[in-house]
């Protein structure tokens, strides 16, 4: 630890480093969580557009956003719980980018949404984000990890054909239901051996079978999990007294990916340019472990596919999975997708013990349906659930109730992915990676920053909602050469650029590191603790102690 920045020793099991960090030099720097956090606020809340308010949002989005409200608002009613209060202009942005790009915004973005007062602003912005680049990129790297997860960690990082495959069909939004199908039925078969070995890299979904060893077991419950939301594997070795599924329906449905797995001879993951994958056309089944018969080829609602001459096992089961009245992948999109930005599911998954009482169940109904009848528009459903009252409401509580968080009545704090907190790193900061390793343009290079990065942030069992941090990740943090070199005054672009305007006052400044790091002003006490601060030494060091003290702070490090 950089001893001229006099920060308290950070305990070592717990989170609290960040609150010691910003409490040293703010007196209180906010750390937002859950259960208690700032109640006051610079900035005057401004409520959520209502559908009606100008925007370009289409009826269909509307309709959806309206159903959302209506149903939430009810619950609340019926309930009795007093949502929390609407989140200011500042809280929106930060959040909205987060999740709609994967990163926070910039200064210059974040001024001009603050200081614009149309009533339309929000819809605008998320309008803006959705037609980005970098919501291909964000939704790729994130759909990349759901695709993957459960999977070795080391082989995660070996794919860069399958978020480029991702990033191509979420920028041209393509519908949910034809991607799903392009994935679970796969095949390279028109492409040569020596076009896959001279192509450098090949937008390819291929990956997600060579991380499940193409076994037809482990993709089975891969793909159930994902495109289906239930959890068959629980039955692969027996049937379960308390699970709805047997084993005769695991393997039944394993049996679609027959004549995938190609054993021993298999290339290795991260090499798929060489993998050739066919659809094959084996109806055989595959046989039940311990000698109990041969389970044929049968979708998970009990029927059997209609054969035809030219249609594949996994062609086939693609078909059944994205017909609209599949009893489950609709609500499993929606759930997913829900989860994403509220960190729970809105409804327990159909093969859940839960209470329906712990859910929304006929809200998830209502937008599963909507989203079929939209054509699987992803983004139009992402649009709709984002401009909703209960995506914007504060996350910010001076008390709680314990059933808030439940009925989404308050904004829930989401720790940031890896690729979250790295990119908003080097948004707030300038860093910078000389072209020859640049992530962007050679995203999974082991010498690179976001692949060390990635490495150090993995978790693979932590929740969204679950903020602990590790010793390692915390010193990562604190003396790691990302934000080391990033809050060094002979190195970092953006601080020099704040210390040396010469149309910024200190008070300027302070504001201007508040606005790159947590995309809002400083509060005048907290003007006043910084300023103090920087008057007590050499401006410019103190002003990158500040810095880093804000980069290290609970507020940075999550979405709230």
């Amino acid at each position: 630890m950089r001893s001229d920045r006099l920060i308290p020793a950070v305990h070592a099991a717990q989170c609290a480093w960040a609150l010691a960090v910003a409490t040293f030099f703010a007196g209180g720097l906010v750390a937002i969580s859950a259960v208690t956090a700032r109640g006051e606020s610079t900035a005057t809340p401004s409520s959520p557009p209502s559908p009606g308010q100008p925007g370009t949002a289409d009826a269909n989005a509307r309709r959806l956003t309206d159903a959302i409200d209506k149903a939430l608002d009810s619950s609340w009613t019926t309930a009795r719980i007093e949502p929390a209060a609407a989140a200011d202009d500042a809280e929106f942005m930060r959040r909205v980018y987060l999740d709609l790009t994967g990163k926070i915004p910039s200064v210059e973005r974040a001024r001009k949404f603050l200081a614009d007062a149309a009533p339309d602003k929000r819809e605008r912005l998320v309008d803006e984000l959705l037609g980005g680049a970098m919501y291909a990129a964000h939704f790729a790297n994130t759909w990349r990890e759901v695709l993957l997860s459960g999977t070795n960690p080391e082989l995660r990082t070996s794919v860069p054909e399958l978020e480029s495959w991702l990033r191509l069909r979420f920028a041209a939004n393509t519908p949910y239901d034809q991607l799903a199908a392009e994935l679970i039925a796969a095949s390279n078969e028109g492409t040569s051996r020596r076009a896959r070995l001279s192509a450098a890299t090949i937008p390819s979904p291929i990956a997600f079978y060579q991380a499940n060893e193409r076994k037809p077991e482990s993709l089975a419950a891969s793909a159930s999990s994902v495109f289906l939301g239930v959890q068959v594997q629980c039955a692969q070795c027996h049937d379960h007294p308390f699970a709805k599924w047997r084993q005769t329906d695991f393997w039944s449905l394993a049996a679609f990916f027959r004549g995938v797995d190609m054993g021993a001879t298999a290339p290795a993951v991260g090499d798929p340019t060489t993998l050739a994958l066919v659809d094959s056309f084996d109806r055989s089944g595959l046989p039940i472990p311990g000698g109990k018969g041969t389970a044929a080829p049968r979708f998970l609602d009990g029927t059997e596919p209609t054969w035809k001459p030219e249609l594949g096992n996994r062609a086939a089961l693609a078909q059944w999975v994205a017909r609209p009245d599949n009893p489950f992948f609709a609500r499993a999109a929606v759930n997913r997708v829900w989860a994403q930005f509220f960190g729970r599911n809105l409804a327990p998954a159909a093969d859940s013990s839960e209470s329906a009482l712990a859910g929304h169940a006929e809200l998830l109904q209502e937008m599963a349906g909507q989203f079929v009848a939209n054509g699987y528009d992803l983004k139009q459903m992402v649009r709709s659930i984002v401009l909703s009252r209960a995506y914007q409401l504060s996350s910010k509580a001076k008390t709680l109730q314990g059933e808030q968080a439940i009925y989404f009545a308050i904004m829930p704090v989401r720790r940031m992915t890896a690729d979250q907190l790295f990119d908003s790193l080097v948004q707030a900061t300038g860093f910078y990676e000389p072209p020859a390793s640049r992530s962007q343009q050679q995203p999974f290079q082991n010498d690179s920053a976001r692949v060390e990065f990635r490495n150090t942030f993995a978790e693979e069992t932590a929740g969204a909602s679950e903020t602990q941090t590790s010793i390692v990740q915390a010193l990562a943090l604190m003396n790691g050469r990302l934000t080391g070199d990033a809050t060094s005054v002979e190195s970092s672009k953006t601080l020099t650029a704040i210390v040396g305007a010469p149309f910024l006052d200190t008070p300027g400044r302070i504001e201007a590191l508040f606005l790159a790091a947590f995309t809002r002003r400083p509060s005048n006490e907290e003007t006043a603790r910084f300023l103090a601060y920087a008057k007590s030494g050499p401006e410019d060091k103190r002003l990158a102690d500040v810095f880093w003290a804000l980069l290290n702070s609970a507020e940075f490090a999550l979405n709230h």
